[in-house]
């Protein structure tokens, strides 16, 4: 149970165990559907499963523990308010920026320390649906194996890979051997982003929710767009700015 709510709560002990938990049907059909390994099934004790979970439990490795818990302890391992059928716990891939496969039509969005996990999770959630081949975060970031951002991404995780770097001399190497632009996104910056040269492929690059791009990143940029503005609004959500400028780079990929 310790080990449990560790992977619920503790950031360090989840990447130590390589284990997360997931929840939700989307998620968790999403997760038998990618083949991702699953090490547990948790239900409770003596609840009558529904024909789905049924077909959840039956379509776990035999080498998966099957867990049935008591309502109060499971309880524990989630926030819904309604009590969940069943949770899996998967395994952490190990997977490295450099895995990310080198496509002339490439579409990567880069995350500058992003803190939010629903916000990370919602960009994965987008990205996903706008055909974008992969997430990366930079510096010290929400990680995408928090429940809120598992949650959030209603099953992008396991479709889209998502990988870290650690600076700003590192993200700029994984671009240049992808040929990739760097399109950083400002609000300061003078082009409109309906207006900007940009081809793939290409590297959009998301500032942090409250202090935006760093200077670093903000320099590694071949080109500058911001999204244009009204009302009193003084800036958008970093997922909602992510929406905007995804769909209108894959507007133009179809074209």
């Amino acid at each position: 149970m310790q080990l449990l709510e560790a992977l619920r709560s503790n950031r360090t002990k989840r990447e130590r165990a390589r284990r997360f938990v997931v929840e939700g049907v989307r998620n968790v059909d999403a997760c038998l559907a990618a083949g991702w390994p699953v090490h547990a099934v948790l239900t409770v004790v003596g609840a009558r499963l529904s024909r789905w979970a049924e077909r959840v439990v039956s379509q776990v490795s035999a080498e998966a523990e099957r867990l049935q818990l008591a309502p109060d302890v499971f309880d524990l391992l989630t926030d819904r308010e309604e009590r969940p059928e069943l949770l899996l716990v998967a395994e952490i891939p190990r997977l490295l920026a450099e895995d990310v496969p080198r496509r002339n039509d490439l579409l990567a969005v880069v995350l500058d320390r992003i803190a939010s996990p629903g916000n990370l999770g919602t960009i994965i959630r987008t990205a996903d649906a706008f055909g974008a081949d992969a997430v990366v975060t930079v510096g010290h970031a929400a990680s995408p194996w928090d429940p809120q951002a598992v949650r959030a991404s209603t099953g992008s995780l396991f479709a889209v890979p998502v990988v870290h770097v650690e600076g700003p001399a590192e993200l700029l190497a994984w671009c240049r051997r992808r040929s990739a632009t760097i399109v950083a996104t400002d609000e300061a910056a003078d082009l409109d982003i309906a207006d900007a040269p940009i081809d793939r492929p290409c590297a959009l690059l998301l500032g942090n929710e409250t202090v935006g791009l760093s200077r670093a990143l903000r320099e590694l940029a071949d080109v500058a767009v911001r999204i244009p503005i009204g009302g009193t609004a003084s800036s958008l959500n970093v997922a909602v700015a992510a929406g905007i400028a995804l769909h209108e780079l894959a507007r133009r990929h179809r074209s």
